[in-house]
């Protein structure tokens, strides 16, 4: 699915900024004023994952991001079809910054977030996700 025809409008009600946390972080929750389906295939979702050091994630270790939803705001699970990305510490590099664009699926629920998991050490992740919707 193309990106460029969305009018890219940001609203800052749509934005959410949080500390990745090797225990695992969620975005705030966006609401999409709707029980599912829609008007939400011109809507864009944007991640923005910033770059990780060596010393943040280290070879071998993942974070990963995945879009979940929900019909109440309280119980989440992962959208169908999965819509997830990774980082990967690689070369004693950690990992680069990388920021990804998706349309929700038209099947998704009222309720959206990014949910953030890793594989590294407790403590070690201190930078932060930027996830937001675009109009």
């Amino acid at each position: 699915m193309s990106t460029r025809y969305s009018r890219n409008l940001q609203d800052s009600n749509y934005v959410s900024s949080v500390t990745l946390l090797a225990a695992g972080a969620n975005t705030a929750t966006f609401d999409l004023e709707q029980v599912t389906g829609g008007n939400i295939e011109e809507v864009v979702f944007e991640l923005a994952a910033p770059a990780l050091l060596t010393a943040q994630l280290t070879d071998g270790k993942i974070v990963t991001y995945t879009l979940q939803d929900s019909a109440d705001g309280t119980s989440f699970a992962a959208v169908d079809p999965l819509i997830t990305t990774t980082q990967t510490g690689a070369g004693g590099a950690g990992a680069a910054a990388k920021t990804i664009r998706f349309r929700l699926p038209i099947n998704a629920r009222r309720y959206v977030r990014i949910a953030q998991t890793a594989t590294a050490t407790p403590g070690t992740l201190t930078a932060n996700m930027v996830a937001k919707l675009l109009f």
